[in-house]
């Protein structure tokens, strides 16, 4: 349960919910009007300070999934709290500031959850962690220059995508599909990229089966100081904390073009003339 005050805000975020959370039974708190309760008095000026910070810290800690106050004038609201036992959901009832001052009075009822939100939120919350270590790991194998690192990261029937107009541009299926076009990506930058230079700087962004990635494309020609840098994203779609399906977005692609003809030997052919 919270209040409109306001709190801290590692509060508005989703818990991590440990196994031994999710394990729990579920109870419900049922609160009402207490002694010390001012009667007609908006929520905001009741005495529930300390009681938004109880709540808060047992929201942080993954045993209150969810919580808030009734919208009608009779007051009061309700918060649903993962416990061992009654015992224990009797214990952090009584704990509450709320109802030790009488702003509240409280009930406890267990609850039977046919539709379990922690444990969904929990098996979520794993499957996000697993995607983001993925796409971690294959970033870090990528600014190694790891090729069996990058292969473990993507499933059998990885698909790439690439913008067509770039060297090493299309589509790019399965694994030997995903070896062509790290060879394609290797043979345009890698002389481009000394290992000082090749920092990525990611930013991993998880939601569900999707991973998005903000990075920097960076490429210098150390013999004439032709150095350039663009903001580029990268979206992964996740299959067992295997990477199914990528696209990559570059910021300006033209200006990637330009660059690899101002510091190719030969002409590149693949340079549209209007580039030139």
């Amino acid at each position: 349960m919270s209040s409109p005050a306001e709190k801290p805000e590692r509060r508005c975020m989703a818990p991590q919910m440990p196994s031994e959370v999710i394990s729990q039974k579920t109870y419900a708190f049922i609160y009402a009007p207490g002694p010390q309760w001012l009667v007609g008095r908006p929520v905001t000026e009741q005495n529930l300070e300390a009681h938004c910070a109880y709540m808060g810290d047992l929201y942080a800690r993954g045993q209150v999934p969810l919580g808030g106050l009734f919208v009608d004038d009779a007051g009061g609201g309700f918060a649903l709290v993962r416990a061992k036992g009654r015992g224990e959901a009797m214990a952090l009832l009584a704990a509450d500031p709320a109802i030790r001052e009488g702003v509240f009075t409280g009930v406890v009822r267990r609850c039977h959850a046919l539709f379990n939100g922690p444990e969904d939120m929990g098996a979520a919350l794993s499957q996000v962690r697993s995607n983001k270590r993925a796409v971690r790991a294959l970033f870090e194998a990528v600014d190694h220059r790891d090729g069996e690192g990058v292969r473990a990261g993507y499933d059998e029937n990885i698909t790439i995508h690439e913008a067509a107009s770039l060297p090493y541009g299309g589509d790019y299926r399965g694994l030997e599909g995903a070896l062509r076009h790290g060879q394609g990506f290797r043979a345009a930058w890698d002389r481009f990229q000394p290992n000082q230079t090749r920092g990525l700087d990611p930013r991993f962004i998880a939601d569900g089966d999707h991973v998005v990635v903000l990075w920097r494309h960076k490429v210098e020609n150390v013999e004439t100081g032709d150095r350039l840098e663009l903001p580029a994203v990268s979206v992964y779609r996740m299959e067992n904390a295997k990477i199914a399906d990528s696209c990559m977005f570059h910021f300006d692609t033209a200006t990637l073009l330009r660059f690899l003809e101002r510091n190719v030997v030969s002409p590149a052919s693949h340079v549209p003339e209007d580039l030139r």
